[in-house]
């Protein structure tokens, strides 16, 4: 009985990883769901391997009934070859109908969008900062905001 079980938690594991995330880290220290305007969010990952086209997606996690529709931001990537690019977003929350863009479970929502394509990731060190550029001391009903990396399929 206990080889059984233990065979199907290692299926369920092997099943479960996803062989085309090259990064994938969520960033949950926001202070009474608030981002502050000068707080920056970093992310740092080493890419072991050269991989063919990868994109670079934004996570934010919001509580559902966000009251703006998007919300500016600054993104900086800095790659191995010590280049940083910065890119404006706009990351769009609520569609026209008023409604949730993100997927949605109880009060919080995860909205997920494309900021970047690499034609070919190279091996080396990364560096993706995100800041907010809302108008105002701090962009409220914010619980995270992540990076993912991953392969193109």
């Amino acid at each position: 009985m206990k080889a059984k079980l233990f065979l199907f938690a290692l299926v369920f594991v092997v099943m479960s990883c996803n062989k085309n995330k090259v990064f994938d880290e969520f960033n949950r220290d926001f202070t009474d769901n608030r981002w502050e305007s000068k707080d920056v969010k970093s992310f740092e990952f080493e890419n072991m391997q050269s991989e063919e086209v990868c994109d670079v997606k934004l996570h934010i996690g919001h509580i559902s009934g966000f009251q703006f529709k998007e919300v500016p931001l600054e993104v900086e990537i800095s790659t191995p070859d010590d280049k940083a690019e910065t890119l404006p977003v706009v990351m769009k929350l609520i569609d026209e109908s008023g409604n949730d863009i993100g997927d949605c479970t109880g009060d919080v929502c995860d909205v997920f969008q494309s900021i970047k394509t690499f034609e070919k990731l190279e091996k080396g060190k990364y560096k993706i900062s995100i800041k907010s550029k809302f108008k105002g001391p701090y962009l409220p009903n914010v619980l995270g905001v992540g990076i993912v990396v991953e392969k193109q399929k």
